[in-house]
């Protein structure tokens, strides 16, 4: 740590060391073995685990259950992060057409208000909805809207905050060179923001995959998502099954979160303007021979 953070930590610099390792243990550890305890070969969750197998992935692989739930979680969470996506880089933009600063604090607040509410509140309000709206009983209409409204201030979040990187000459520049504000946003600001859109989706689709309390309250009966289902399987029998999917879906957790910001970072080096210098041009006067 030879920065400048690290030099003005000063005589904190190796209590914090030591905290940040503690802190780094905590959440390493339980999850090696969480996914020791799915390696076993016996029946039941024990650590250290009984043998070396992985039947129980194969039975969670082949069990016809735990893949529709699944696959359920996943379109549902898809179709919940593209509305969130659209919505929240929707309202990051069109706060920037507000000229009033009193405006736009209320605006702002409006937008992150569903990340401070309470997920068994925001349920129960849902639950009634769906209950005073017929059509929507038996549907997922209303679970995959709430997941939405969830999953929509981190991707407003993060998205203002790569708004607040642009550049802020370049829309004028454009609207002096005759453009208008479709081809600004669709030729200046969309490709800026790619970066910033791709890493508010990622977030905003682990957190609709995640959630557990609106599915309770929404689904329909004899439907679970995969959270809910874990849950279930939690209550009714602790088998290694619980932690083989509670494996498989960490992996996959681990692996967007390595993906999606290699493509991000690529994004963001292809959209930085180029540092290399035109050659300069010798001006020549008119009309004097070189």
């Amino acid at each position: 740590m030879s920065t400048t953070v690290g030099r003005s930590l000063g005589a904190f610099r190796l209590p914090i060391i030591v905290i940040a390792l503690l802190a780094s243990l905590l959440l390493i550890v339980p999850f090696l073995i969480l996914v020791s305890t799915s390696w076993t070969s016996g029946s039941f969750i024990l650590f250290p685990p009984e043998g070396f197998s992985l039947q129980w992935y194969a039975e969670v692989l082949g069990d016809r259950r735990w893949m529709g739930s699944f696959w359920l979680s996943i379109w549902e969470s898809l179709i919940a992060t593209v509305i969130a996506t659209v919505l929240g880089v929707a309202g990051a933009i069109g706060l920037t057409r507000v000229r009033s600063r009193q405006a736009q604090r209320w605006v702002r607040t409006l937008f992150i208000v569903p990340i401070a509410l309470p997920p068994i509140a925001y349920a129960v309000g849902l639950y009634g909805v769906n209950m005073d709206f017929g059509f929507l009983r038996g549907t997922l209409v209303t679970l995959v809207v709430g997941h939405a409204l969830i999953a929509m201030p981190y991707v407003f979040v993060i998205v203002s905050g790569g708004i607040a990187r642009i550049d802020p000459a370049l829309r004028p520049a454009a609207w002096t060179l005759g453009a208008r504000w479709p081809l600004i946003l669709w030729k200046i600001e969309l490709p800026a923001l790619l970066p910033y859109v791709l890493s508010g989706a990622l977030f905003a689709f682990i957190v609709v995959f995640d959630e557990v309390v609106l599915a309770v309250f929404l689904l329909p009966p004899g439907v679970q998502t995969l959270p809910l289902k874990m849950l279930s399987a939690a209550s009714e029998a602790f088998s290694p099954e619980l932690t083989a999917a509670s494996t498989l879906v960490s992996v996959l957790a681990i692996v967007l979160l390595a993906f999606v910001p290699l493509i991000t970072s690529r994004l963001s080096r292809r959209n930085r303007p180029s540092r290399r210098r035109t050659p300069a041009v010798p001006a020549v006067a008119e009309g004097v021979p070189e």
